[in-house]
């Protein structure tokens, strides 16, 4: 254990961030899981909210556009947080030593 906390582990913190990063995403933009498994207004996640600001007849722009921005802020935040791990990653196969 302490050879991969020592050696091998910080060799993968790209990785390991890129993988936090994507998975976050994916699971915080998760339309449908909660769509089924969570019914009701009581369990709304941010995701719904967009679909419940729009109908079949009338939108809400001024509420939807503003929950987009409100949606898009974590996301920004957690790629801000690992921007450098992120690119350390994409460019470590890249460059051939």
């Amino acid at each position: 254990m302490r050879l991969f906390v020592s050696i091998i582990f910080p060799l993968l913190k790209p990785v390991t961030s890129t993988v936090v990063v994507l998975t976050s995403i994916n699971v915080f933009n998760d339309f449908v899981h909660p769509l089924y498994f969570f019914p009701g207004a009581d369990n709304a996640t941010v995701q719904l909210t967009l679909y419940n600001f729009t109908s079949r007849f009338t939108t809400s722009w001024n509420l939807l556009f503003a929950d987009i921005v409100l949606i898009s802020i974590p996301p920004l935040i957690l790629f801000l947080f690992f921007n450098k791990k992120i690119v350390a990653g994409m460019t470590a196969g890249a460059v051939k030593g």
